[in-house]
């Protein structure tokens, strides 16, 4: 193989691939990438068998070919050399860097032994909505669990009915789920759960000029079309539980407030909170809400006063200051909704703005401690 491109673009599209590039594996060949020459394009892949990268580049190519090579340290070195054009030859097993200061060598191992990545027929692909997406995924990918026992909550549930596609995540304290027109995927009837890793890797990726992204939907695997990049990812087995359930109906309690003074003062307070539990009390009576926390570890207590538009009976409730500023970071609108109805049970949030798209978000409540 032997091919030259300058190194910004190669460094960019590099970093890509390399996100997926586990830092320690069981198996040493998830360390390294594939190259790929072929006509006038050279391609870029690596892959930790759940998720894979492919990056698609224009080449200067003078001879086809493939290698497999340590990824980091391809980009290591690269990244420290001054802009120039790089120069690649050698075999599958070799492969030295031309630079117009010197050269660099590096060892490889046999195409054949690189992982089988996932074909991609873009005949199968269909389209949604860029900035929609995007939407949909930075708004709940926080809330998925972290906790192994339940697979399926550590993943996004992706569902595409009729005119609307909705995406749910929850970790059994709180939940997020967002929903949009889906006039792309009318006809698509189906629901998936996808590892948030490959979700959080698609803004990253993706160009600020692309309107729309390819899905190619697989019986066990996800797919997305960035363009120049494709991600692919395993799917979670299911099934999700069923989070309309959940969402409480009724609730008797409404407080609507600013959200950005909310945000301040909620950040202020849980300086002092516990640090296991980061436990906030709100304290709703009087068109009035009462931050306040203590901390006897450290002697500390901490009260701050907003004004708010609240409507029920007084109520006092403690929540995890962290969640709470989770949500309230991606609720647009000037002013917040929460719909309440006891201590204990789980609160809903949402923007106050009825313009806005579908997001609801449910949170539930920590046991006061004084």
């Amino acid at each position: 193989m032997k091919f030259s491109l300058p190194k910004s673009r190669l460094t960019h599209y590099l970093q890509s691939v390399l996100s997926v590039v586990p830092a320690k594996s069981t198996l040493p060949i998830l360390s390294n990438i594939l190259l790929e020459c072929l006509d006038k394009k050279l391609k870029i892949s690596a892959t930790d068998l759940d998720v894979t990268i492919i990056a698609t580049l224009d080449a200067d190519i003078s001879k086809k070919g493939s290698a497999v090579i340590p990824g980091r340290m391809l980009f290591d070195i690269i990244k420290e050399l001054p802009e120039s054009d790089i120069s690649f030859e050698g075999t599958s097993n070799r492969i030295e860097l031309k630079v117009p200061n010197g050269s660099y060598k590096i060892g490889g191992i046999s195409p054949d032994e690189f992982p089988e990545l996932p074909a991609v027929n873009i005949k199968k692909q269909v389209t949604v909505e860029a900035e929609s997406l995007i939407k949909m995924i930075t708004r709940t990918t926080f809330a998925c669990s972290r906790d192994e026992t339940r697979p399926a909550l550590n993943g996004v549930l992706w569902q595409t009915k009729g005119d609307r596609m909705t995406m749910v995540a929850t970790d059994g304290h709180r939940m997020a789920r967002v929903a949009s027109e889906n006039k792309m995927l009318k006809g698509l009837n189906d629901d998936v759960i996808i590892p948030p890793k490959v979700l959080d890797l698609i803004p990253k990726f993706l160009d600020d000029d692309v309107e729309t992204i390819g899905i190619i939907f697989e019986e066990n695997r996800i797919i997305f079309n960035l363009g120049d990049i494709v991600v692919g990812s395993r799917l979670i087995e299911g099934p999700y539980p069923s989070y309309d359930a959940v969402i409480p109906a009724g609730s008797d309690k409404k407080m609507i407030i600013a959200k950005e003074d909310l945000y301040s003062s909620v950040r202020r307070v849980s300086i002092l909170s516990n640090s296991l539990t980061h436990q906030v009390k709100f304290a709703m009576k009087n068109n009035n809400l009462v931050l306040s926390t203590t901390n006897t570890d450290v002697g500390g207590e901490a009260k701050e006063n907003l004004p708010c538009e609240y409507k029920g009976e007084a109520i006092e409730i403690g929540y995890n200051a962290g969640y709470v500023n989770d949500i309230l970071g991606k609720i647009e609108g000037d002013e917040v909704i929460f719909e309440l109805s006891n201590p204990v049970s789980a609160g809903l949030i949402y923007t106050a703005d009825t313009s806005k798209d579908d997001f609801l978000c449910l949170l539930m409540p920590l046991r006061l401690t004084e």
